[in-house]
C-alpha cells in the first residue's frame, strides 16, 4: 500500500470493544476523524476462548493510537503454552474509503485486510489475498468492556471454516 494515508494495522485479530464514554471521547480526540470509529479498542484486553478443536486459548491485546492519531496499533500475545504473537497496524485508506489492517507475526508472516467499517455491532476484516490462504476476523461488540473475535479461513470449496474464537474483556488495571 502506498501513501501516508493508505495504511494498515497489524492484528490478531482482532478489533471491536467499547470503552467507558469518557475514555472513548478521550481516545477519539487523539485519532483522526476517519479512525475515530475504532477508538473503543484503545486499552488493554484479556482474552480467552478456544480453537475449533476445543483446545483453550488465552491472550492479551493492547491497542494504542499512534502517529498523530493516523494509526491504531494492536499488539497481540498468546499466553503459554501457545506462542503466537502479532503486531498490527490499523488505518484508513482515503482512496478506497476502507479501514486497512496489516498484520506482522512472529512466524515471519505478513497479511493484509480491509473493512468497510461497522455494521451495527460487527466489524469484519477480510484478507485481501486473491490466491492461496484467505481468512477473516469478525469482531462483535457486546458491551463497552467486552468484544468477541471469530477467526475463520476459506476451505477449498469456498466455505468458511472456524479457526478460533476469543472473548476479550477490558483489563481493569492499566499496564505499566
Amino acid at each position: 500500500m502506498k501513501g501516508a494515508r493508505t495504511g494498515s494495522v497489524a492484528v490478531a485479530l482482532l478489533l471491536t470493544a467499547g470503552l467507558a464514554p469518557a475514555t472513548t471521547v478521550a481516545a477519539s480526540a487523539s485519532m483522526t476523524n476517519e479512525l475515530a470509529p475504532l477508538a473503543r479498542f484503545v486499552g488493554t484486553w484479556q482474552c480467552a476462548g478456544q480453537f475449533a478443536s476445543g483446545r483453550p486459548i488465552h491472550s492479551r491485546e493492547t491497542f494504542s493510537a499512534e502517529m498523530d492519531g493516523h494509526w491504531l496499533r494492536m499488539q497481540h500475545a498468546d499466553t503459554p503454552p501457545d506462542r503466537y504473537a502479532a503486531d498490527e497496524w490499523w488505518g484508513y485508506d482515503q482512496a478506497t474509503r476502507q479501514f486497512v489492517v496489516t498484520v506482522f507475526d512472529n512466524t515471519g508472516g505478513v497479511r493484509h485486510y480491509v473493512s468497510s467499517g461497522w455494521t451495527g455491532t460487527t466489524l469484519s476484516l477480510r484478507s485481501t489475498a486473491t490466491t492461496g490462504y484467505t481468512d477473516r476476523f469478525v469482531f462483535q461488540r457486546s458491551s463497552d468492556a467486552r468484544y468477541q473475535i471469530n477467526y475463520a479461513h476459506l476451505d477449498g470449496r469456498g466455505a468458511w471454516q472456524p479457526g478460533d474464537e476469543l472473548t476479550c474483556r477490558r483489563d481493569a488495571w492499566p499496564s505499566a
